[in-house]
């Protein structure tokens, strides 16, 4: 398996993000940046198309390393947002998304988030998983307990946005031999 794209009929696509995507990606950021920036850090350093053509580079090359996978979540082939394993650390990984606004309630997430833990769960790469969100962010963290992550605890000053700092729940996953522990 080389973990290039996954789809899941009939709507959900993910695929690692390509140079050709630089142009949608980006304007798609823009579009969201205000939302986006409520509850990421990130959104406010993406002011050029060549700031995501060079997050694309990284993230490939982060890929080929195996430090992390992120993937452009596709809805009836539109660009939707992108799903992530933040990190990967032996057989654990962080998950990280975000959903443009237009896809919201729909599921769009959640069916992206399952599908990509048991892609790498079912070939035995990952067994862990970690999702870190804002104490503030309902969505995340309805999304995280929806999906049957418990909650593990709480840190406080977890992350700067803007000029404030965020405390963040941490949620985790566990499959062994092959079900939910």
């Amino acid at each position: 398996m080389d973990y290039q794209e996954l789809a899941i009929p009939p709507s959900l696509r993910l695929s690692l993000p390509r140079e050709s995507d630089t142009g949608e990606l980006f304007a798609l950021v823009q579009q969201e940046k205000a939302r986006l920036s409520r509850h990421l850090s990130w959104p406010v350093l993406i002011n050029d198309a060549k700031d995501t053509l060079a997050n694309i580079r990284q993230n490939r090359a982060d890929f080929a390393d195996g430090r992390s996978a992120v993937y452009v979540v596709r809805w009836d082939d539109a660009l939707a947002g992108i799903v992530s394993y933040n990190t990967i650390n032996d057989k654990q990984a962080e998950i990280g998304y975000w959903l443009a606004a237009a896809y919201e309630g729909k599921g769009v997430m959640s069916r992206a988030v399952t599908a990509l833990m048991e892609w790498y769960e079912a070939a035995g790469k990952l067994d862990t998983f970690i999702i870190r969100c804002g104490v503030a962010n309902r969505s995340s963290n309805r999304l995280a307990q929806r999906l049957g992550f418990v909650f593990d605890y709480c840190q406080v000053r977890a992350e700067k946005i803007g000029d404030h700092y965020v405390d963040h729940n941490v949620y985790c996953r566990q499959y062994v031999n092959g079900s939910r522990g």
